[in-house]
């Protein structure tokens, strides 16, 4: 695996000066191409195991890493002992399922002529104005390039940028993230924190769950070059009551990390648990002097010192339509986060969490203090029966001397593909 990283790492470094025909972006590094299945009609309930992504390079069709995975009916990745059934046929294309590739993978146009030497073409695949990928069937060339290798017995992950160590046990407890060119010491965070809590029959009963209490449990998991996934359950108690079982599914890629949540809320519960908040934060480990940004503080950020007193930026108004924070270290690593929800549950409350406190103690953690703690808090139950979310962190060296926004808006956003069949 080591070896399948190395060449990970230099196809990242290299790939958007290999080709004269083929340029990409300075945030393009690390950025992955999702494609669903309804996307690839010409490929629809083929076989996987026949299907394979090409690019050309030296005048012939090369293989270059990706990956499918087969979907199920939630819009989660499908494992069999997550209780949520596939959607679609097993080994075949579907409509739900989603193919990835990395972006810095593109290669030039394919000449007018050109076949692979062995299958044939089925789908074009432009990105980046005038790049390439080609479906290709029946071609038994396979990449060895890895972009992630996840340990998941350890909890250690490594990819050519970033390392990241969790408790093997429990998904929520990260023990370290360090970053490739960093300048800092130590782990840049303390560690991810959840908490839930809700008023049990009155909003004055109020109970409170944290990582100590929501242990999750590894039900499915898999890696992929692309991507790791591991599907997590947890069963929420409160007071006795079992409220929901949470389901999670962790995403590790080459430079960023993905919490996709979903639970059903049985309309029992709704009733009986008042004024519900669920929170997802990122705890920095001595930050001292990073700058914060959100929407509303694009040009004015505050800046970490250990004191409690930015009210007004921890005390801002944040909508589900912008709702990044980007967090620049000043020393070589900055971290994007941004919360996605389906268009149903747009108008959820969603408030920020902003602490910059070096006395104050936030269970779990660490360190001392939360040199920042940020993150997302949803207030109140959703009025679908499904309540989900996906909190994404996007790991990167620096702001590319984009303004906040703008970096925010172009690390996030979802890869534009063109395809011809």
């Amino acid at each position: 695996m080591t070896l399948r990283l190395l060449l990970a790492f230099s196809t990242l470094i290299l790939a958007a000066t290999a080709d004269a025909q083929c340029r990409f972006d300075p945030l393009d590094r690390g950025r992955v191409v999702k494609i669903s299945g309804a996307q690839l009609p010409a490929a629809s309930a083929m076989e996987l195991s026949a299907l394979s992504v090409m690019r050309v390079e030296g005048g012939r069709f090369v293989p270059v890493a990706y990956q499918f995975d087969e979907m199920d009916q939630k819009g989660m990745v499908w494992f069999e002992d997550s209780g949520f059934a596939l959607a679609g046929s097993p080994g075949q294309l579907d409509a739900d399922d989603q193919l990835l590739m990395m972006l810095t993978d593109a290669g030039p146009h394919a000449p007018e002529g050109l076949e692979p030497e062995q299958g044939e073409v089925i789908s074009e695949l432009t990105v980046a104005d005038s790049c390439h990928f080609y479906l290709v069937r029946g071609n038994n060339e396979r990449s060895g390039n890895y972009y992630v290798a996840h340990d998941v017995d350890s909890g250690e992950t490594r990819t050519a940028l970033y390392r990241l160590d969790v408790d093997p046990d429990n998904e929520l407890n990260w023990h370290y993230l360090g970053y490739r060119g960093y300048q800092g010491e130590g782990s840049i965070i303390d560690t991810l924190k959840m908490r839930m809590s809700a008023g049990v029959l009155s909003r004055f009963t109020r109970m409170t769950l944290d990582n100590h209490n929501l242990r999750p449990k590894r039900v499915g998991f898999s890696v992929g070059p692309i991507r790791s996934v591991m599907h997590l359950r947890t069963r929420v108690v409160l007071a006795g009551i079992p409220v929901m079982t949470i389901q999670v599914q962790a995403m590790r890629y080459a430079s960023h990390y993905e919490a996709h949540t979903y639970a059903k809320i049985p309309d029992l519960y709704r009733a009986t648990l008042k004024e519900p908040e669920v929170s997802v934060t990122v705890d920095g480990n001595g930050q001292s002097g990073a700058a914060v940004y959100t929407a509303n503080f694009v040009d004015n950020p505050v800046i970490v010192d250990g004191k409690a007193d930015d009210q007004a930026f921890a005390d801002q108004t944040m909508t589900m339509n912008a709702n990044w924070i980007l967090f620049d270290s000043k020393r070589d690593f900055a971290l994007l986060t941004h919360l996605t929800v389906p268009d149903e549950l747009m108008e959820t409350p969603l408030a920020l969490i902003y602490q910059d406190d070096a006395l104050l103690a936030v269970e779990p953690e660490q360190f001392p203090g939360q040199w920042p703690n940020l993150g997302y808090s949803l207030h109140g139950w959703p009025q679908p029966e499904e309540l989900r979310f996906t909190v994404s962190l996007f790991f990167e060296d620096g702001l590319e001397g984009f303004a906040a926004d703008e970096f925010a808006r172009q690390r996030s956003a979802v890869v534009p593909v063109q395809i011809n069949q």
